[in-house]
């Protein structure tokens, strides 16, 4: 499969591998993504899970975020991450843990922008967000995003903290956003 493209910012055109059995988001849907929290990326903090080769977080970072924290349970991808970092000098942190497990995990880290990407066949989305709504770290007004496939409506539960806002639609991909 052909590495993932950085489609903006000072990152711009680098590539990104695809760790084995991955299913990246399109760039059409990434792109469009961050076209909706283009106003809010300049300085945040942002949050990548089930992340995967990173492109979110490195997208993140060249589009002007603070800094990025990458969870993934594969400890190849954990490392893929950790060499591209460095590689691309940027402020991209990884964790390797199950992403319900390594939320609770990331401390006093706060939040401004979270995006969740879970593997389609995936059945813990209710548990999921009530992770992110009770144990993240989350700035007032953060916006959450959780991508999951078209035509499925993977919540039932109620978070206390985050308010659903909209949802936006991409072929095979909707992305949920909620805001705290």
């Amino acid at each position: 499969m052909t590495p993932l493209r950085i489609t903006g910012g000072s990152l711009k055109g680098r590539r990104v591998p695809i760790p084995k059995g991955a299913r990246p988001t399109s760039e059409r849907a990434r792109q469009a993504y961050f076209n909706i929290v283009a106003d809010r990326v300049h300085d945040a903090r942002f949050l990548d899970l089930f992340a995967g080769s990173g492109i979110f977080s490195f997208e993140a970072v060249s589009r002007g975020a603070a800094s990025a924290t990458a969870v993934d349970i594969s400890r190849a991808s954990v490392a893929a991450i950790e060499k591209l970092a460095k590689e691309f000098a940027c402020d991209v942190k990884s964790v390797q843990a199950d992403v319900t497990a390594g939320i609770k995990r990331l401390g006093g880290s706060v939040f401004d922008l979270v995006y969740a990407d879970p593997p389609y066949d995936w059945e813990r989305y209710d548990e999921l967000l009530m992770s992110i709504d009770e144990h993240a770290q989350l700035a007032g007004g953060a916006l959450v995003a959780i991508e999951h496939r078209r035509r499925t409506t993977p919540f039932t539960s109620a978070p206390k903290r985050l308010a659903f806002q909209r949802r936006a639609e991409y072929g095979e991909v909707w992305i949920d956003f909620f805001i705290s």
